[in-house]
């Protein structure tokens, strides 16, 4: 499987997961390795910390998707399917909304950028 599928796949599998685990159906079982997941992600506490050029990052980069797909794999049969209609509905959506969040993010740069850029300068 090339690189680009595997993003497509992981994407996918993202997806599906964020409306298998708003489901009353899926189990707590697997709705937990996700919660994990993302405690750990937000968390200032790591297995490496941060600071350690690399392998600081490594431990997030391994351990957040393989907690996710964990979660994907225990989700029910009917949930995914359910899931992956929900996700094939509001996949549209969710382009248009990662556009728009993409542009807000270059103007306030932008204006962080000019916003500094005039108080050094004083132009």
């Amino acid at each position: 499987m090339s690189f680009k599928r595997r993003g497509v796949s992981f994407r996918r599998e993202i997806m599906l997961l964020y409306f298998g685990c708003r489901d009353r159906r899926t189990p707590l079982l697997a709705k937990l390795p996700a919660i994990f997941s993302l405690i750990y992600l937000i968390s200032p506490l790591d297995l490496i910390p941060d600071f350690i050029p690399f392998a600081g990052y490594l431990d997030d980069l391994v351990i957040v998707p393989l907690l996710l797909h964990l979660s994907f794999r225990l989700l029910p049969a009917e949930v995914k399917e359910t899931s992956r209609l929900k996700a094939i509905r509001y996949a549209g959506r969710l382009q248009i909304v990662l556009v728009i969040l993409l542009i807000l993010v270059v103007l306030l740069l932008a204006g962080i950028y000019r916003t500094i850029r005039h108080l050094w300068l004083g132009n």
